[in-house]
């Protein structure tokens, strides 16, 4: 039997606690009772049209959402938390091609909220990206996607892992001068660090001075190539 509207904005106030029992729906196969609860939850908790929020683009969703709450919840967490359930669905229905829309819109909507914080990053939050990352990955992941992630491992101080999303981007953009004006950057704010500190986010200092040599060499290569 359906929730009523008021167990679902209870619900959205402990967003886990929905989230886990949309999950419990699709591995019983109760996927029409599933869609009915997510697009209640849209509509409900948010108000908006689910199929809206899936077409619609991420930043608008971001601007929609706001940081207003939704009791003790960030409107915009609750956002991803219904697009990466939604994505689920998709993906237990069959529909990839949506299901791959949903998380990636979930993760870029997760990491804006937290790129846009002056402050840490909860465990909780923490779990909550590396499950999106997790998802996402599967996909070819788009160069605005990898572009947050980068830039969420960098903050987060896990350098081995924003390595790699920096060369995913050069090797999608290997002409972009201002992403490779971008990298040199990076690891010359790395080289500021101490020893264990970048120790502990994977990256030892050696390997960021070649880091930097690589992409320096790749600069004075995008100046040649532009004077010649």
């Amino acid at each position: 039997m359906p929730y009523s509207q008021d167990y679902i904005k209870r619900m959205l106030e402990q967003i886990g606690e929905f989230v886990v029992a949309l999950k419990q729906m699709l591995v019983e196969d109760r996927l029409g009772e599933a869609r009915e609860q997510l697009d209640l939850a849209y509509r409900e908790a948010l108000g908006l049209d689910p199929q809206f929020v899936r077409d619609a683009p991420e930043d608008y969703l971001i601007l929609t959402a706001g940081m207003s709450r939704v009791g003790d919840v960030d409107k915009s967490l609750v956002l991803a938390d219904l697009l990466s359930a939604d994505g689920d669905w998709h993906a237990r229905n069959g529909d990839y091609d949506v299901a791959q829309q949903c998380h990636i819109k979930a993760i870029n909507v997760t990491l804006e909220i937290y790129l846009r914080q002056p402050f840490g990053t909860s465990r909780e939050h923490i779990d909550r990206v590396e499950a999106l990352i997790d998802k996402v990955e599967q996909y070819e992941v788009p160069y605005d996607t990898r572009w947050r992630l980068f830039r969420y491992h960098e903050r987060m101080g896990q350098y081995a892992d924003a390595e790699d999303d920096l060369y995913e981007l050069l090797d999608a953009a290997p002409e972009n001068e201002a992403l490779i004006d971008e990298a040199a950057a990076f690891y010359q704010r790395l080289l500021g660090l101490k020893d264990h500190e970048l120790l502990l986010g994977g990256l030892p200092r050696d390997e960021v001075q070649a880091g930097l040599e690589d992409v320096l060499a790749r600069e004075a290569n995008a100046d040649a190539d532009a004077e010649a």
